[in-house]
């Protein structure tokens, strides 16, 4: 049984998985496998990073490193990686610039379509499918030239419009009305030239207002990550829970 675990140990690397986007993958003897998070990568492995992609790993002592130029990297590769990081380089500013970095990979992401549905040409705030934790939330879109357009909101199980506004503005702050929304239902909206309902194929985003249910599961494993040594990590580690979550806005 000792034998065992020794070999079984002696396969799998100390570098974890602890954040991607994009379409990164694990080539394993010719074959590739989608990236697991908070999986370690096994020293036969070989990370491979596509164009638009973005690795963050971790190492035994949870020092985060970056990767985003695109190819393949054996374990041998990630050690000439970290070897370059060094203690010197541990400041708050680079686990900031690591933090700063899986919010914009997010981003592209998202405005790529990549894992979400596509969104529109003038739509920039939030993004689809956000959950606000806040009951004041600003949706923004681009308006230049200051057209009249309606910001209209929608219950998507019923289509009634809660909001049908005309603006030529380009922004909105969202206050939470519980005569208005209700916690934990999905609601869309989107920004359209017209006052009627827009055409077919005009682009609807999706959000919601977390219920306390949601808050407290979320909630827990805030306290849990924040309870950590490492404050730096901590920070890390937060953003992407509020990634993971679809949660507007991010944390920074």
């Amino acid at each position: 049984m000792s034998f065992l675990s020794l070999s079984i140990s002696a396969q799998i690397s100390e570098y974890k998985i602890f954040y991607f986007s994009g379409t990164p993958k694990l080539l394993d003897k010719g074959n590739e496998t989608a990236l697991v998070r908070d999986s370690y990568i096994s020293t036969k492995s070989k990370l491979k990073v596509p164009a638009n992609s973005y690795v963050v790993l971790t190492n035994k002592q949870e020092v985060p490193m970056g990767i985003s130029n695109p190819g393949e990297y054996s374990i041998a590769d990630l050690n000439e990686i970290y070897k370059d990081v060094g203690n010197s380089n541990l400041t708050e500013e680079f686990f900031d610039y690591i933090a700063n970095n899986m919010i914009e990979e997010d981003k592209k992401v998202r405005r790529s379509g990549g894992v979400y549905r596509a969104v529109g040409d003038i739509l920039k705030a939030p993004f689809d499918e956000a959950i606000f934790i806040m009951d004041t939330v600003q949706f923004d879109w681009s308006n230049p030239n200051e057209k009249t357009l309606y910001l209209k909101v929608y219950d998507i199980e019923t289509w009634d419009q809660p909001y049908n506004m005309a603006t030529t503005d380009s922004t909105f702050t969202l206050v939470y009305d519980p005569e208005v929304f209700e916690k934990g239902k999905e609601y869309a909206w989107t920004v359209y030239h017209g006052e009627d309902h827009p055409q077919q194929g005009t682009i609807l985003r999706v959000f919601k207002f977390a219920d306390d249910e949601w808050m407290q599961e979320f909630d827990m494993q805030l306290d849990e990550i924040q309870n950590g040594e490492n404050e730096d990590m901590n920070h890390i580690k937060t953003i992407r829970l509020y990634l993971d979550n679809n949660v507007y806005p991010v944390v920074e």
